[in-house]
């Protein structure tokens, strides 16, 4: 082995230097071949039924305030969501995966109930329907803006004054008018500037002084049209309208372009956002709201709180692993990461140390057991759910500490 010359031995080991490197070389191997076992189909399953079950153990035991803090929590957001620039990459793909979904030819066999059940709408609206406070609000809101009074105005002005400048109404109204028109249209013509110009002014002064009753008047109507029963019947009349609709029929109202230009505007909202006080006062707020609950507590409960159970993850490990495992395996990646690691340790000093000190007759090493692995060693043996074979295992090894203790 090309390492083998990293192990240094004292002046009286020279003898012995040859099959020392020998047996520490088939250590090193050994130990590659059986960690590399524990990556076939059958033992991985153990592996990480054994290696879950004792990381459930543990949680039960560790606090979330022991292993992290808020401040690490909102640096690390810090550092990765507000100050890490955002890559050229991300939105590139963002537009691009939007594309394709505004174009999947799935939107054109798929119906807007298919992906919406009757049920959730129906809660949906009667939600909306039921927040009459917030509805309130927000007509007030845009009947008092500056765009709908200006909309109004212009409205309530085009309309009286075409309807004070009609002819039937002149005729009737006006005395003489009715024998002025008779006189032809420059007669009309020239007569009605100057008039169009009085009914502009008058109805301008009879709009201004009237438009906060408009409005009050214009806010009510709304108010009780779109009060609970009519949101109700207008989302009935909706769903039966637009449910049976093709997604494509929506899709392809919106162009590759209008998508393109959404996602850059969301992008550039985004960098902004981020950097706002307001983001950093949410997100700091929200951290120590979670440590303010669960900082005493065991991460189990965290876990279970978030539906993280044992069964899950070993499911989810056991299906995601397998294959990237397989192909570590197949392609010599593992066996050169785990060799990597075992060999610093058997190619030390104190590995040739120890190795050395077993080789010679009545002298048995002396290795000093780890304290912390026989204090949690019951603990594991006592799990149920801890599998049986590990739990055997785990037995041996603690009444073998007990004895060399």
């Amino acid at each position: 082995m090309s390492n083998a010359g990293r192990i240094s031995f004292s002046p009286n080991n020279q003898q012995g230097a040859t099959p020392l490197v020998t047996v520490i070389q088939q250590l090193l191997e050994a130990h590659v071949q059986h960690e590399l076992a524990k990556f076939q189909s059958k033992k991985l399953q153990h592996s990480i039924r054994e290696e879950v079950a004792a990381v459930f153990e543990w949680a039960k035991r560790l606090k979330l305030g022991e292993i992290i803090s808020v401040e690490q929590i909102t640096d690390l957001i810090g550092r990765n969501v507000v100050a890490m620039p955002l890559p050229p990459g991300v939105t590139e793909l963002m537009t691009s995966m939007s594309q394709r979904v505004r174009t999947a030819r799935i939107n054109k066999s798929t119906s807007i109930k298919d992906i919406c059940p009757r049920p959730a709408y129906d809660a949906a609206v009667a939600k909306i329907g039921s927040m009459e406070g917030f509805r309130h609000a927000l007509i007030h809101r845009l009947v008092t803006s500056s765009i709908y009074t200006n909309q109004i105005s212009s409205a309530l002005y085009t309309g009286i004054k075409e309807y004070l400048l009609t002819e039937n109404v002149l005729a009737q109204k006006v005395p003489g008018l009715a024998s002025l028109i008779k006189l032809g249209t420059f007669a009309v013509n020239k007569t009605m500037k100057p008039l169009e110009a009085v009914v502009e002014k008058t109805v301008k002064a009879y709009i201004e002084a009237n438009l906060g009753n408009t409005i009050r008047r214009s806010e009510k109507s709304i108010n009780e049209h779109f009060d609970q029963a009519h949101i109700v019947e207008f989302g009935e009349r909706l769903w039966k309208s637009s449910a049976a609709s093709r997604l494509s029929a929506y899709t392809q109202l919106v162009d590759g372009k209008d998508m393109a230009d959404a996602v850059a505007i969301g992008r550039d909202f985004w960098l902004h956002f981020r950097t706002t006080p307001y983001f950093k006062a949410v997100y700091t707020d929200l951290v120590q709201s979670i440590f303010e609950r669960y900082a005493d507590l065991p991460l189990s409960a965290l876990a279970a709180d978030f539906g993280v159970t044992e069964k899950i993850v070993i499911r989810e490990l056991s299906l995601t692993l397998s294959t990237a495992a397989e192909s570590a395996v197949s392609r010599g990646f593992l066996e050169q990461r785990i060799r990597a690691r075992l060999e610093s340790f058997y190619l030390s000093d104190q590995a040739a140390a120890v190795i050395a000190a077993a080789m010679r007759p009545g002298h048995p090493p002396q290795v000093k057991a780890s304290t912390t692995a026989v204090v949690s060693a019951p603990a594991i043996v006592e799990s149920k759910s801890a599998p049986r074979k590990a739990r055997a295992k785990m037995a041996v090894a603690t009444s073998a500490r007990k004895k060399l203790d």
